[in-house]
């Protein structure tokens, strides 16, 4: 009996640790959710009163603008996949398969790691004006651009990894029977990396919607800004509308949440994929 007991004794551990994370998780997002469908005076309020109420969500998209946030955070997030999608695989396919030079490669490998070891916020002037010099300053594919270039280095280092676990027979065997390289790479490399695919995307697209510095400062906020640059507009100088701001928080977390559920067999597939090389 004691050695059941003994051996039970972790697994119980284990099992209220986790249960200590998982309240840790959901408190503050059921928090939000529940000021998000309470009037302001109730929100303030010492008592412990909570009188359901929708007008939350009525005032946050009267006027339009957070809608038209919330579409230009959709835009920069698939442009940002996209872009960082087809250079990363080319890329990672590149470093992982075709075996470039040295004074190719240690340069690229040196970027790809040094670009997000920088503080975003001293780019932010040389970005500035770039933008502003090819007239994408204040605009979606601006900032696509700007997303891409702190989130490729992540995606080619990625896809590269995952390259790197498929057999080089197959691309081989492929050449040898008459394949140019990038049919090669394009029908029979790229297929077996799918989940890497799904995983560098997912990752991706949630560092670009979750990025604030840059819609910040390369916008001039309004109808031009993404949504996280909206949800801030909501903490005023002299007052906040609490209700409105997790209103809009709420409406800004559903789209990744799911897509983290949707493609979590995926993503769980792919980190296993890329985990393992051989």
């Amino acid at each position: 009996m004691s050695i059941k007991l003994k051996s039970r004794r972790p697994n119980i551990i284990v099992e209220i640790l986790l249960i200590a994370v998982l309240i840790a998780v959901i408190a503050p997002i059921a928090w939000v959710t529940l000021l998000a469908f309470l009037p302001n005076r109730a929100i303030v309020s010492s008592s412990w009163e909570f009188p359901f109420w929708v007008g939350n969500y009525a005032d946050i998209f009267a006027g339009g603008t957070l809608f038209l946030q919330l579409l230009n955070s959709v835009g920069i997030v698939i442009g940002t996949v996209f872009i960082c999608l087809v250079i990363g695989s080319i890329s990672g396919y590149s470093l992982a398969k075709l075996s470039p030079p040295s004074w190719v490669k240690i340069p690229a490998l040196v970027l790809a790691g040094v670009i997000p070891l920088l503080p975003p916020a001293t780019l932010v002037p040389g970005l500035y004006v770039l933008l502003d010099n090819v007239g994408l300053l204040g605009t979606v594919p601006g900032l696509i651009l700007v997303n891409s270039l702190f989130n490729l280095p992540f995606a080619v280092l990625l896809m590269s990894n995952y390259f790197s676990t498929l057999p080089n027979e197959l691309r081989e065997a492929a050449l040898v029977d008459g394949a140019h390289e990038m049919r090669t790479f394009w029908l029979i490399m790229l297929p077996l990396v799918r989940p890497g695919l799904a995983a560098t995307g997912v990752f991706v697209g949630i560092m670009a919607w979750n990025e604030f510095l840059m819609g910040l400062t390369l916008t001039s906020g309004g109808e031009t800004a993404p949504i996280t640059v909206g949800i801030a507009g909501f903490l005023q100088q002299y007052a906040v509308t609490w209700g409105q701001l997790a209103a809009a928080g709420t409406i800004a977390a559903i789209p990744m949440i799911l897509l983290a559920v949707f493609a979590n067999r995926h993503i769980v597939a792919g980190l296993t994929a890329g985990s393992v090389k051989g």
